[in-house]
């Protein structure tokens, strides 16, 4: 019996084999099938793997005010060394040193010496030049004296006058008063000294209003008026309200930086000049989103920024600081709703595509 009939008569005998084959053939068959249906699904599946995922958080643009901070000194609004126009002896000293004075009050009287009776002598004088003067006008009248009597008789009165006036002066100036409100310093004589025209006695400090002297730059000064507000941080953590003075029209050769004028009122002249102060300066609301400073990142050119997503697209937009607070900052330049990459933004770069997760607040 060749071996074809000997398989087939195998099968008929034991037809359970024949099952076992066709069932394996079947299998193979259909296994074959879902492979290659499966394939396309696994290249998707295998592209979206290659899509980063990252996490942004949806923060919507609030009406915030633009702030400048600026470094200052306090300064007063004038000194002035306050000194003798005559000679003399300083007879009073009124005042101490350190005194707030007000305007016209006085710090220091000089010795008049025989000055009140010079005085009272000058104006006898005055009157008797007045009526040479008077009679010699009515002889000119009548003919009998000559004009040139008239004249010297009146140039005599004239004189005499301004006698009187001389030591009016002499003894106004024997008082020294405060030009203007102010606090006293630098006390340079005692009561017996001799002074000398151009001496010193005190030095006037003008501390009503006081003045902070700052420096701003370029890109801030366009849009600066008198009309901002400006806080002044004192060095003791005091804050007080100023007004701008004062904006340069030119800026500082070498720094491009404009010098400004803070007044503050200080109408006790308790604060002092020669300060550290702190000025924040106010502009007007715009909107602005606030961010951790952990999201900001650098763009390939070394720009500061931070990415957000924009149709599934990431995008750098450069910070546009308008106010810094302890816990974020306020960043300009966004409009409508933001997704920020909070996580993630170190692995894109600006156009890559990415899947976003957004994170709740």
């Amino acid at each position: 019996m060749n071996t074809e009939n000997k398989k087939y008569n195998l099968l008929e005998r034991k037809p359970y084999i024949l099952a076992i084959l066709i069932s394996l053939v079947l299998v193979a068959w259909m296994a074959s099938g879902q492979g290659t249906e499966s394939k396309p699904e696994s290249k998707k599946e295998s592209e979206e793997q290659k899509i980063p995922k990252v996490e942004v958080t949806r923060l919507q643009p609030e009406q915030i005010t633009r702030a400048v901070q600026l470094y200052g000194r306090t300064e007063p609004e004038r000194v002035l060394q306050l000194s003798s126009e005559i000679e003399g002896r300083v007879e009073k000293i009124l005042v101490d040193e350190g005194s707030v004075v007000e305007k016209g009050q006085v710090i220091i009287e000089l010795a008049l010496e025989d000055k009140k009776e010079q005085l009272q002598y000058a104006e006898t004088i005055v009157k008797q030049r007045k009526l040479e003067y008077l009679g010699a006008q009515k002889l000119a009248k009548e003919g009998l004296q000559y004009e040139s009597k008239l004249v010297e008789a009146q140039a005599a009165w004239e004189s005499a006058k301004a006698t009187v006036k001389f030591y009016q002066t002499m003894i106004e100036k024997s008082i020294i008063r405060a030009p203007f409100a102010g606090v006293l310093n630098d006390r340079q004589v005692e009561v017996g000294n001799f002074v000398r025209k151009g001496d010193v006695f005190f030095q006037l400090v003008d501390l009503d209003p006081l003045l902070v002297h700052a420096d701003i730059t370029e890109k801030h000064i366009a849009s600066l008026t008198e009309d901002n507000e400006v806080k002044v941080t004192l060095v003791d953590g005091s804050v007080v309200e100023g007004s701008i003075r004062y904006i340069a029209s030119l800026s500082t050769a070498g720094t491009n930086t404009f010098p400004i004028e803070v007044a503050i009122a200080n109408p006790n002249q308790k604060m002092k000049a020669g300060i550290s102060t702190e000025l924040d300066i106010q502009y007007n609301p715009e909107y602005a989103i606030k961010v951790s400073p952990a999201v900001m990142a650098l763009d390939k050119d070394g720009n500061l920024g931070v990415k957000t997503v924009k149709n599934d697209v990431v995008v750098f937009t450069p910070i546009d600081l308008i106010k810094a607070e302890n816990d974020g900052v306020w960043l300009g330049g966004f409009e409508g709703e933001t997704d920020v990459i909070t996580l993630g933004q170190g692995f894109v770069r600006p156009g890559d595509k990415v899947i976003t997760q957004v994170k709740s607040l």
